[in-house]
Parts: C-alpha cells; sequence; structure tokens
C-alpha cells in the first residue's frame, strides 16, 4: 500500500502557492519521510530546486475570490481521482509541519479523517458553524483517506455543494459569496454518513491556528516565537508564546512566505 501528501497550489496575484508548496513538501519529506504530490497549473510551477513526486496540470477554477482577489480554492474534489497513493493525506500548503505528528493518521480505524477542534493561539474563540443555528464546521486543512467506496463518495458529494453551493448555503443559511472547502466539506460528510455525526472521522487532537493578526518567528527549525500584539479587548490577548516540535496552520500567506527558506 502506497502512502503520500497531496497539495494543491495554484498561484494568484498576491501569493506564490507554488513556492509555498515546495517548502511544505520539503518538510513533508524530512519529518515525516513521505513522498508528495502537487496540483498546479502550467502558469503557477516556478523554478524550484524541489522535486515533486509527481505534478499534475489541471486547469485551475478563478471564480472564487475572496477581499476582491481570485482566490483559487476550488477543484479539491478531485483529489481523490488526481492522488496516486492509496492512502493519502490532503493538506494545505501553509501548514507547517513541525514533527512526525501527521503519521498517526495512517493509523487510525475510519478510511476518512479531518479536523473538527481547531484552536486558536491567544483567542478564546468559540467553534465555527455554518450559520447562528447550524452545525460545527469542520476543517479542510488536514483530510486523511483511503481509496475506498466511501471516500469516493464523500469527495463527489463535496463536488455537488461546490457546484451547487447557493443551493446549500439557502438550506444551511450561510453567505454564498466566497466558496469555502470547510463548509463543503462539513456538508458532504455528514451527507454521506446519512446525517449522523461519527466521532471516528475526526482526527483525535487540535488543529492549532495562527490567525492574521499573529506573527510567527523562526527560532530553529522546529522552534518558534508566536507574537500577539492586540490589546487585550474581546475574544483576543496579546502575549507571546514558545512552541516547539507541534505542527500549526497559519492563516497569515505573507508571514508564511517570510518563513520558507
Amino acid at each position: 500500500m502506497t502512502r503520500g501528501v497531496l497539495l494543491f497550489a495554484h498561484n494568484n496575484p498576491s501569493t506564490d502557492y507554488y513556492r509555498m508548496a515546495a517548502f511544505t513538501a520539503s518538510r513533508v519529506n524530512k519529518y515525516l519521510d513521505l513522498p508528495v504530490s502537487v496540483v498546479t497549473d502550467q502558469d503557477s510551477i516556478s523554478d524550484s530546486i524541489y522535486t515533486f513526486d509527481q505534478t499534475i496540470i489541471t486547469s485551475p477554477d478563478t471564480s472564487n475570490s475572496r477581499k476582491k482577489t481570485p482566490w483559487i480554492n476550488k477543484g479539491r474534489f478531485k483529489a481523490f481521482d488526481f492522488t496516486p497513493y492509496d492512502d493519502t493525506i490532503l493538506l494545505d500548503t501553509d501548514y507547517m509541519v513541525n514533527s512526525d505528528k501527521l503519521l498517526s493518521l495512517f493509523q487510525l480505524p475510519s478510511d476518512i479523517a479531518c479536523h473538527n477542534n481547531p484552536r486558536y493561539f491567544f483567542e478564546t474563540t468559540p467553534p465555527e458553524r455554518l450559520s447562528l443555528n447550524g452545525f460545527k464546521s469542520l476543517w479542510a486543512t488536514v483530510i486523511r483517506f483511503s481509496k475506498t467506496k466511501r471516500a469516493a463518495n464523500l469527495f463527489s458529494m463535496i463536488e455537488m455543494v461546490q457546484n451547487n453551493y447557493e443551493h446549500y448555503s439557502n438550506l444551511y443559511h450561510f453567505s454564498p459569496y466566497m466558496f469555502r472547502n470547510d463548509y463543503a466539506l462539513t456538508i458532504a460528510l455528514r451527507t454521506v454518513n446519512g446525517q449522523i455525526e461519527c466521532a471516528e472521522d475526526y482526527i483525535p487532537w487540535t488543529l492549532n491556528h495562527v490567525n492574521k493578526n499573529s506573527k510567527v518567528i523562526r527560532e530553529s527549525d522546529t522552534q518558534y516565537t508566536i507574537l500577539n500584539d492586540v490589546p487585550n479587548s474581546g475574544n483576543n490577548r496579546a502575549g507571546y508564546i514558545r512552541i516547539v516540535d507541534q505542527d500549526f496552520h497559519m492563516l497569515s500567506k505573507d508571514n508564511f512566505m517570510e518563513l520558507i527558506v
């Protein structure tokens, strides 16, 4: 059985996702000892000393935007067909791999696993929900899946949600104006599971988020200081912490680019 990591990397005018993917892939190789394949487009590929296990070229869907900037995050449903591996970790390019923790995903009993429990450093933010009265959102930052019929159904359902996003936004009462893979995953997994919440499909540790108002500074390869200079107010608190050998997801792409070496 083959195991590996799959990344999607389509550049937009403000962010070089391909360069981010090459950096993330090198850390996957180092700390997980797994091959990494990338889904990208010809215009995004840049000169890099990193060689992916496989480079899968596809045409990006540019119909989504965030803050008036193209946000090319559609098409993740193709991961099931694109992956060259029997057991895959689908990973966001802005996920900082600092340990071998993700290898534990292959030991989980379910053929599908994703995060349902995020943690924001310096914040006591309540769990995000699809709407004010909706159920808790899942996170598509890390998805582990095997080549099973149920996983195939999941990604087919994600495609269904993407293609009919306005309908599902009306059904679940969230904004239709910006497509989110997190919401598509949440709806798709509940649908595949017959609207039953299956705890075995959830990754049994928290997903560490570094929000955009925080700053990550590299101390060493797996040691980072995270600063937050926002005054104490609401759910935010100022301060700093130092983390060692812990993975984390960075919401600031500019800050992530500063850490690429």
